[in-house]
C-alpha cells in the first residue's frame, strides 16, 4: 500500500548555496538529417544543434552542499528546485539525468546570476 507514497518520497536532499549561472538559454534546437557518401558507401547522420547561446551544464559531482560535502557523482531520478537569491533568476533547462542537469539565467541579466539549489534524489 505504501509503495507509491515511497516513490514519490524525496531520498537524499542536499542545498547547495552560492552557484554561479552564467549561461543562457539557447534560442532553439535544430535537428538535421544528413547523407554522406565515401568511397560508394552511404551513410546516413541524425543530430541537434543548439542555436544562440547555450545552457551551463553542471555535473553534481561538481557541487558541493553547505556542508562542504560533494554530492555523489550519479543520482537515482534526480531534481533541482533552483532558489533565486535576487529579483534576477535562474531555471532548469530541460530534464535532469543521473548524471546532471542544465541550467540558465534569465536573458536580463546583464552578467552571472548567483542561486541556491535543491537538489532531490527522488529513487527508484
Amino acid at each position: 500500500m505504501l509503495t507509491a507514497l515511497v516513490n514519490v518520497t524525496g531520498r537524499r536532499v542536499w542545498f547547495v548555496p552560492d552557484v554561479s549561472v552564467w549561461g543562457t538559454s539557447g534560442w532553439s534546437e535544430i535537428e538535421f538529417l544528413t547523407v554522406e557518401s565515401v568511397d560508394s558507401v552511404k551513410s546516413v547522420f541524425f543530430g541537434s544543434v543548439d542555436v544562440g547561446d547555450s545552457a551551463q551544464s553542471v555535473a553534481f559531482e561538481q557541487l558541493t552542499d553547505f556542508r562542504g560535502n560533494h554530492l555523489p557523482a550519479s543520482l537515482t531520478n534526480p531534481r533541482v528546485f533552483v532558489r533565486p537569491r535576487s529579483e534576477l533568476s535562474a531555471y532548469v533547462v530541460g530534464s535532469e539525468i543521473s548524471s546532471g542537469f542544465k541550467i540558465a539565467r534569465d536573458q536580463s541579466a546583464g552578467g552571472p546570476v548567483t542561486v541556491d539549489l535543491l537538489v532531490v534524489e527522488m529513487g527508484d
